[in-house]
Parts: C-alpha cells; structure tokens; sequence
C-alpha cells in the first residue's frame, strides 16, 4: 500500500508538478551547502583544528611514561625526512 502511495505521489510531482528526481537532488545540495555556510559563518576551523590537534598531542604527552615514547617516535619521523651525518672533531 504504502508502494503505491509513493508512486501516485512520484507521478504527481513529473507529471503534474514537473519536478525531475535530479532537480530534488539538486535543490538539497543547495539547501545544505546554504545551510552549512550559514552555520560556519564566523568560525575559524583552523583554529578548531589546531586547538584539537594541540590538546590530543598534549593529553599523549601528559602520561610520563608516555613521554619517552612520544619522543622516540617524533625522533623517528625525523630520522625518516632528514640526513645527518656526524664529524668527529680531530
């Protein structure tokens, strides 16, 4: 029942209304792009990002003896990009 309830309201829409699916798609990608500028407005998401970014590296960095490992992974990451050679002084 409910099948058909959908389809006599589908054919309304097309024929009657003249209203594609792909114009529903269309006028909800506006609305929600509308919408989500509307909310963002003002909010500086960089910040946002750097701020829990911050606070994850610090909460890690809090257990002491977690510290130990957060270095030697920074250590290795280093390691990884860069190249270090070392001269002993004669």
């Amino acid at each position: 029942m409910s099948d058909n309830k959908y389809k006599v309201f589908r054919n309304f829409m097309v024929n009657e209304l003249g209203i594609s699916r792909d114009d529903i798609k269309e006028w909800t990608m506006q609305a929600v792009k509308e919408t989500v500028e509307k909310e963002l407005r003002g909010v500086d998401v960089k910040k946002i990002a750097y701020d829990l970014a911050r606070y994850e590296v610090k909460s890690v960095y809090d257990y002491s003896y977690q510290r130990e490992a957060v270095r030697g992974a920074i250590g290795d990451v280093i390691r990884e990009l860069l190249s270090v050679s070392v001269k002993l002084k004669e």
